[in-house]
């Protein structure tokens, strides 16, 4: 039954855009090149340069994004110049930031041209650079800077589809966090507490009396549990 649904919305999609050929061809132009906006504010071009985003994937349950599918507040910086005030919405399936672009919707912006990005969730601050293959041990993509002090601590959230068509269930996302922590110029990927404590040299038993004096619990799906910890390892180093 799954599998007539994406025929169905298959056929639909085919018959619209066959039937309407303005809408059509204006549509796949948009889709197929990239535009530089035409913005009469000659600062804004740089934001406003990507491709149009069309949703691939409208049968499969949840989202792709980070947080929430809603816009939410932002600022990103390109080419060391900061967009403040901006909503967006973070597409972790693929990496990429969208925003708002009228009059044709959803904007993908340059990910080649970006810095780092600020976004605020639940009233809290979330800091993400981009990082490129050449330029460290990590794969290209954005991460979120959770903890920098001695060491420094990122997280990179993605999402992946499970495949449930064979169960006669729709496909849904699912999201995947990875914890690397870098310290003195080496990054360690950070799977399990047992990792963690082995990728910093401590001695378990003080971390655990500061864990449980602190009633600190640790969670890799969390990163930010991780902070309290990193704080303390760094002031023992001092």
């Amino acid at each position: 039954m799954i599998r007539n649904y994406y025929l169905f919305f298959i056929i639909i999609n085919s018959l619209l855009f066959n039937s309407i050929p303005g809408i059509c061809h204006s549509i796949t132009k948009s889709w197929d090149n990239k535009i530089s906006a035409q913005d009469t504010i000659n600062e804004n071009q740089m934001l406003y340069n990507g491709r149009i985003w069309r949703n691939y994937y409208p049968l499969i349950m949840e989202n792709q994004f980070l947080f929430s599918k809603e816009l939410l507040p932002a600022s990103v910086t390109m080419r060391g110049k900061t967009f403040s005030d901006i909503r967006i919405k973070y597409n972790i399936f693929t990496d990429e930031i969208i925003t708002p672009f009228a009059p044709a919707g959803m904007l993908q912006l340059n990910k080649q041209m970006v810095d780092s990005f600020y976004l605020i969730f639940q009233n809290k601050k979330y800091h993400f650079i981009r990082i490129t293959d050449s330029t460290s041990s990590l794969s290209g993509g954005y991460y979120n800077v959770v903890y920098k002090g001695k060491t420094t601590l990122y997280a990179r959230y993605s999402k992946k589809i499970e495949k449930l068509a064979d169960k006669d269930e729709f496909d849904r996302f699912y999201q995947t966090n990875r914890v690397y922590i870098i310290q003195e110029g080496k990054v360690v990927n950070i799977p399990g507490k047992k990792d963690l404590f082995r990728a910093l040299d401590v001695h378990k038993k003080e971390v655990r009396q500061f864990m449980r004096e602190s009633n600190i619990k640790i969670s890799i799906e969390d990163p930010f549990t991780l902070v309290p910890f990193l704080r303390f390892i760094d002031d023992k180093k001092e």
